[in-house]
């Protein structure tokens, strides 16, 4: 048998290849470790972009929720203070004849001396009812020397006055209630015609 002899070349060429073999796989490792590493943090970034991007979505809809929720309680208290005054307004609106009746027992009790103890009387039980509806919100409308307002004063009549300028309240026969800004009754007046107008 022959024996073979190595060739120190072909052995340092097949070491070559071998070396290289290896450094080409380990540079394949490297490689494919690079590129798992950047698709790992391609992930991770599309993961916190997303995260983020949910975040804000639930910030959004949170303050969405709450804006809902601070216009649901403003509606449930102008709700319920509407309820209120409607229901003071009804029960007011049913008490103004009375208050009617003791304005017309005063001017009449007025008029006699002899009935000044009964009008005493009389006046303070109609000053303290005033005052507990006052309270409560009432508003009497005594408009005498004011301008008619339409909104809150019903004209009976019109009156010629020298002193008094046209559209002035000259006297009020029966007093308006209002609540807050609703109008419960207009005030009965009657107005200033001015200065009688001479014909030439």
């Amino acid at each position: 048998m022959e024996k073979q002899t190595e060739n120190p070349d072909q052995t340092s060429d097949d070491e070559s290849d071998l070396q290289n073999s290896s450094d080409d796989a380990e540079n394949l490792d490297l490689e494919a470790e690079e590129s798992e590493k950047h698709e790992s943090k391609e992930n991770l970034n599309k993961k916190v972009k997303d995260a983020y991007e949910k975040n804000e979505d639930f910030q959004e809809k949170y303050i969405r929720v709450r804006a809902d929720l601070e216009n649901f309680k403003r509606r449930q208290i102008k709700e319920r203070e509407d309820a209120v005054t409607r229901t003071r307004s009804q029960i007011i609106s049913d008490l103004l004849p009375a208050l009617d009746a003791f304005q017309m027992g005063l001017a009449e009790v007025e008029k006699d001396d002899s009935t000044k103890n009964i009008f005493i009387g009389i006046s303070m039980a109609y000053k303290q009812m005033e005052t507990i509806l006052g309270e409560y919100g009432l508003e009497i409308i005594k408009p005498d020397g004011e301008i008619f307002d339409p909104k809150f004063h019903e004209a009976l009549s019109y009156q010629k006055h020298e002193d008094i300028a046209e559209g002035v309240i000259l006297q009020t026969v029966r007093f308006g209630y209002k609540i807050r800004e609703k109008l419960l009754r207009p005030a009965s007046v009657v107005i200033s015609q001015g200065k009688e107008k001479e014909d030439n």
